[in-house]
């Protein structure tokens, strides 16, 4: 079935008058009964861009051949109010009946790990029970701790996920266009835990990062910059402390992230970022869609017909969703290392069939990534029925 042609099976909007907030859910998807997606929050959040979301995580799972349904929520509010624990709170009491039933909840823009956990407590919902009840009615065993003992761990194996997801990506797309990510110098947007986890994983891997924008502005250092010490100064939610830098850099605007000299620039915030407005500006070989929808649907087509290669959202930041998926689905053990080298298995095939689709065959790169997502979600759906 077509991609325009499915509509979501659920829109879920709720409000509570006493904190003023709005908050939306929308399953796009439903396999095993069950279907993910991270909670997003930030000021003039739509339903639509929600709805949007949601369509993302279906085709993110079902790229990455997950049996899983895709879903989204989120809040309209400022993610640094100083009451979110009690909006978290009542926000799990308002979508509680579908967490406990068919939708699992992660960390998104605007909300951390903790402010998950704050949504499950309130909605007295284990998010890894209700996963293990669905599987075993299907005969599936999950061999996992519950979701409280997995969150007191200190090591967040989802931010490791993703970051190591969007790496792997990166390192795949450069072997196809015939570059190297060693040398190569990157401008990421966003420092998040997805921006941060990225930056961290491409500096392994050799590659310069010579340009990070938050809200404040852009960081821009020709010779490279210190990734670890750009870490250390943000804050949970990606905003860099300049007093906390002991090197030299240029401070530029928000916006120019994407025009500074760079071979590969990685948009890991905002959804629509980039526009028809400012595509222009883009000189890079690559763009690395890390974060959810960062560009519009004209602005993808001008990029191409600059020849520039992009390889999707869903497809690039599918690591988290990909390394829970397996879990969640019994395809593989507690296993973290395993984990991670399935996650950069099944990212690098799909970002070669989208390339090679986008490149060859002159496919816009989500028009082709999103015919692969429909195709293997089919495939799932009659598989797992």
């Amino acid at each position: 079935m077509a991609g325009k042609a499915r509509k979501p099976i659920y829109r879920l909007q709720v409000h509570d008058d006493k904190l003023n907030f709005t908050g939306f859910l929308v399953i796009d998807s439903l396999i095993y009964g069950l279907s993910a997606g991270g909670v997003r929050m930030r000021s003039g959040l739509t339903e639509r861009e929600i709805a949007r979301l949601a369509r993302a995580m279906s085709h993110k799972f079902a790229a990455a051949q997950i049996p899983i349904g895709g879903a989204k929520s989120g809040i309209d509010a400022d993610p640094r109010r100083p009451d979110k624990a009690d909006v978290m709170k009542r926000f799990g009491e308002l979508i509680g009946p579908l967490l406990a039933e068919m939708y699992l909840a992660g960390e998104d823009m605007g909300t951390t790990r903790f402010d998950v956990a704050n949504i499950y407590r309130s909605a007295g919902v284990d998010p890894v029970a209700v996963a293990k009840k669905k599987m075993a009615a299907k005969g599936i065993t999950i061999e996992l701790p519950n979701y409280f003992d997995m969150l007191s761990n200190e090591s967040n194996l989802e931010e490791l996920m993703t970051g190591y997801g969007v790496g792997e990506c990166a390192e795949e797309a450069c072997r196809l266009l015939g570059m190297s990510l060693a040398g190569a110098t990157v401008s990421i947007q966003g420092f998040g835990t997805v921006g941060s986890r990225t930056a961290q994983f491409l500096a392994q891997k050799g590659a310069k990062v010579v340009a990070v924008a938050d809200v404040n502005g852009t960081v821009y250092r020709r010779d490279g910059l210190p990734v670890e010490q750009l870490v250390a100064a943000r804050d949970e939610l990606g905003m860099m402390d300049r007093q906390k830098f002991d090197f030299d850099y240029e401070h530029l605007s928000r916006d120019d992230w994407l025009a500074v000299d760079a071979d590969i620039i990685i948009p890991a915030a905002v959804a629509d970022a980039i526009t028809k407005a400012n595509a222009g500006r883009i000189t890079a070989k690559l763009v690395i869609e890390a974060g959810n929808i960062p560009a519009t649907a004209e602005a993808e087509r001008q990029l191409q017909r600059n020849g520039i290669a992009l390889v999707p959202d869903f497809i690039a930041n599918a690591g988290a969703a990909c390394g829970f998926g397996l879990l969640l689905s019994g395809q593989t053990r507690f296993d973290p290392q395993a984990i991670l080298q399935e996650i950069g298995h099944r990212i690098r095939i799909a970002t070669a069939k989208v390339l090679e689709a986008s490149l060859k065959r002159k496919q816009l790169p989500r028009k082709a990534a999103e015919k692969i997502a429909e195709q293997e979600l089919a495939k799932i759906r009659q598989e797992f029925a």
